[in-house]
């Protein structure tokens, strides 16, 4: 046999708020979480009280996020007879009910006279950021009581907690979001600039060997002017050819660092990297670090020694090229490599935007556009570290990175 659930409650007058409020948490019908039962059982406990509740106050139905003391499978019960949806209706006062027996609002309430058989009621509002009462963390018991002031202050200082983890799992399921919405951007524009990279370089392949052509067949009938118009396409060919592979080395620079981490050797990895530079016989590189060995991605760091060592060559102006790589512990915190050289140097007001993509550096022989150090530079923050260039124009550059000591 049924009962009437007496009076039935009124809705806020934020009603339509309130409820887009509570679908922003996605928390309804979501599974046991121990957290929430960790507190519910907590609130029982302080409160001497056989059942506990988290209870969401939807359109139509009360939902137990968590449930202490309550049957079975029992996951809510209709709105209207919902003890909560008195609570909600101030959320700045909690709900006391001594015996609902004796109440008008509840005497007839179903949850009375079924399960879970509410005698006693004590509820505090569940009020999120933006200020709406979402529902009630509430205790019940089966026989007519009160509870003391500190059981109250208990109550609310646990109802805050609620918040806290309800705000705690909102962030983590937008920033699960973000990351989802990130790798899909990255992904799309990986692949967008890995066709339009191979799509670019046929066309260019074929305007390089109709400049090579031109030159070996022509060079001598044209004038002086045609043949530095020659020279220009040829170059400019040439620069486009590199700047397309540098789109294509970019997109593809972090694909593989989600391999696990090994150990590796400094001294290793530094021959590894000149042997791929092909062993420069007009550059002095050497490697006067204590440290041994790193725990990091292999391949991360093989490829920013590679590219900062290629970077030094590239711009060397001296006939004594040298670069010294070096490397400090910080224990529990990083470890820090410099690489430095002794040429050019950088000039102030370049130093800001030489790890930007394509920046343009140079001149002559030694043009660049930038891409290998965006390479160290996305590498570097990928595994956890930072980057960072000291330089004086004569004085020669040191860069700088750290790696995370992963012990």
């Amino acid at each position: 046999m049924g009962y009437l659930c007496g009076v039935i409650p009124p809705r806020p007058e934020n009603e339509a708020a309130r409820l887009a409020n509570l679908r922003e948490y996605a928390i309804l019908d979501s599974l046991p979480e121990d957290e929430f039962d960790d507190l519910t059982t907590i609130a029982a406990h302080i409160c001497g009280t056989p059942v506990s509740l988290i209870s969401l106050l939807d359109e139509q139905r009360q939902w137990f996020k968590s449930a202490v003391g309550v049957p079975e499978g029992m996951e809510g019960s209709p709105r209207d007879a919902a003890f909560c949806s008195y609570n909600i209706l101030d959320p700045a006062a909690p709900l006391v009910v001594p015996d609902a027996r004796v109440d008008p609002r509840f005497e007839n309430n179903e949850l009375v006279h079924q399960e879970p058989h509410v005698v006693f009621y004590a509820g505090v509002p569940l009020v999120s950021r933006e200020g709406y009462a979402l529902g009630s963390l509430c205790v019940i018991d089966h026989v007519p009581r009160e509870l003391s002031d500190s059981q109250m202050q208990a109550l609310k200082r646990l109802a805050r907690q609620v918040i806290k983890l309800f705000e705690l799992r909102k962030a983590l399921a937008e920033a699960k979001q973000r990351a989802r919405e990130r790798e899909q951007a990255y992904r799309i524009l990986r692949d967008f600039s890995h066709v339009i990279a191979h799509d670019l370089k046929a066309p260019l392949r074929n305007i390089r060997q109709a400049g090579e052509m031109l030159e070996e067949d022509y060079l001598s009938l044209l004038p002086e002017d045609g043949a530095e118009l020659l020279q220009m396409i040829q170059e400019r060919a040439e620069d486009a050819t590199d700047m397309i592979e540098g789109v294509l080395r970019y997109s593809q620079v972090a694909r593989n660092l989600r391999e696990a981490h090994e150990e590796v050797v400094v001294q290793q990895c530094i021959d590894q990297a000149l042997r791929h530079l092909g062993y420069p016989d007009d550059c002095r590189v050497v490697y006067v670090g204590a440290v041994e060995r790193v725990y990091t991605s292999s391949l991360a760091l093989l490829q920013v020694i590679q590219n900062l060592i290629g970077n030094a060559i590239k711009f060397s102006n001296r006939d004594d090229c040298r670069v010294v790589i070096d490397c400090v512990h910080e224990p529990g915190n990083q470890f820090v490599f410099t690489v430095n050289d002794n040429g050019p140097g950088i000039p102030a007001e370049n130093q800001r935007d030489i790890f930007r993509l394509f920046h343009s550096a140079g001149t002559g022989k030694t043009r660049s556009h930038g891409v290998g150090l965006s390479i160290v530079k996305r590498l570097v923050e990928t595994i956890g570290g930072t980057v960072s260039v000291a330089s004086e124009v004569g004085q020669g550059t040191t860069f700088t990175f750290t790696i995370p000591d992963q012990d």
